[in-house]
């Protein structure tokens, strides 16, 4: 529930910033008739506006500095995928390992109870 008021809290204070910013806006806003118009007013600027910043975004996307640090990015990702998984193989590798030993141990541990059961058995079944 916090994250949906966070969320609401958050466009209220983008869109409070959007009319704020733009004065234009906001004289078509108040002379508008009905909330209607108004939702027409303030839809055509934001579409109006998303496209400018739709454009502005390829074209930073588009950058050469930034595919070269995408690039970059990549590598890195990459490089650390490669380290953890060698870091988890090693892991598991000491966890079988371990597994191994303590299955020994277990079974060493088992055969000596069952002597012990057999005998106790013997001596109950002569008595």
């Amino acid at each position: 529930m916090k994250k949906i008021t966070l969320l609401v809290g958050a466009l209220g204070g983008t869109f409070a910033g959007y009319l704020f910013s733009n004065q234009k806006l906001r004289e078509q806003l108040s002379s508008a008739k009905d909330a209607e118009t108004a939702a027409k007013i303030l839809g055509s600027h934001l579409s109006k506006d998303g496209k400018k910043i739709a454009k502005e975004v390829q074209e930073f996307v588009n950058s050469d500095e930034v595919q070269k640090n995408l690039s970059k990015a990549k590598k890195f990702a990459g490089k650390k995928f490669d380290e953890a998984k060698k870091e988890l193989s090693t892991m598991v590798e000491a966890g079988t390992k371990q597994a191994k030993v303590a299955a020994k141990k277990g079974a060493k541990q088992a055969k000596r109870t069952v002597k012990k059961m057999k005998v106790k058995v013997r001596a109950v079944s002569r008595a």
